[in-house]
């Protein structure tokens, strides 16, 4: 009899401390193995900031939208070490589109900012990559600003360009055959976004619909790198922090809503 107790204590003992090992590690969930890898390459310590990594990607899983990203920067870490790497595909190579910084970016805790236009990070992924009516690009802005300039895209003077700008008060923001002149939302801090589909191209702020081209998308490109915090040749940047950056498949309305959602959940956890 005792050694059967002693057996169940043991056996009881060892269940208790694999939970609490697993609710240490993650106090929302279990570890994912794509959050895991990003955690290990990015270098990330601070168990809040791995929790945020892992329910982002498993959110993202659960609602059927992690397959439709190339490319997820999650801004995180507070270091050039730490903010390059690709979610999707956390290897250290150009081919994985892993970020390639120039200039002198300011890092923090709440991601980064390319104060100048010289500041800016390089993907590696060149627009001829997307299918040209199956696409996205999406910003997410702490800052509220009404800078002109250019966030994230390809060239401001090369048509289709395929740029987007969260404000600009006297120049287009164009993706895909869409043109959207004098974009002057009142709050510049969220997530924007470009999708083209079969049938439309739209501009999203925060998961809503604000504009769209109203047909379909134009079959073009500039064979340009995306870039993110300024486009090649404009006149300047937007100056504006990003805390998360993705580059992707075309999203339905629907899609749309429930990215910025898990996004805002993302940002929420980092308390940022």
């Amino acid at each position: 009899m005792k050694t059967i107790t002693h057996k169940f204590f043991i056996i009881f003992t060892c269940i208790l401390v694999f939970s609490c090992q697993k609710r240490f590690l993650n106090p929302d969930g279990g570890p994912d193995p794509d959050a895991q890898n990003f955690i290990a390459a990015a270098g990330i310590t601070d168990i809040v900031q791995k929790t945020a990594i892992n329910n982002f990607v498993a959110q993202l899983k659960d609602s059927l939208l992690w397959d439709k990203f190339m490319a997820i920067y999650p801004m995180i870490g507070g270091t050039q070490e730490s903010i390059k790497w690709n979610l999707k595909d956390p290897r250290d190579l150009d081919a994985a589109f892993r970020l390639t910084i120039y200039g002198t970016p300011t890092y923090s805790s709440t991601g980064v900012v390319f104060p100048a236009n010289s500041d800016y990070a390089d993907t590696h992924f060149t627009d001829n990559l997307f299918t040209y009516n199956d696409n996205s690009i999406s910003y997410y802005s702490l800052t509220q600003n009404t800078v002109d300039g250019y966030d994230m895209g390809c060239i401001d003077y090369a048509p289709p360009y395929n740029e987007l700008s969260i404000y600009h008060s006297f120049d287009a923001s164009d993706w895909f055959g869409y043109t959207g002149y004098a974009v002057t939302p009142s709050d510049t801090r969220g997530l924007f976004m470009f999708s083209s589909t079969a049938t439309d191209v739209k501009r999203y702020e925060n998961g809503i619909n604000t504009e769209s081209r109203g047909s379909s998308p134009v079959s073009g490109f500039t064979n340009k790198p995306i870039l993110i915090g300024i486009v090649v040749q404009a006149i300047s940047g937007g100056h504006r922090e990003c805390a998360l950056a993705t580059i992707g498949r075309g999203l339905s309305d629907r899609q749309a809503m429930a990215f910025y959602t898990i996004a805002q959940a993302y940002e929420t956890k980092l308390g940022r």
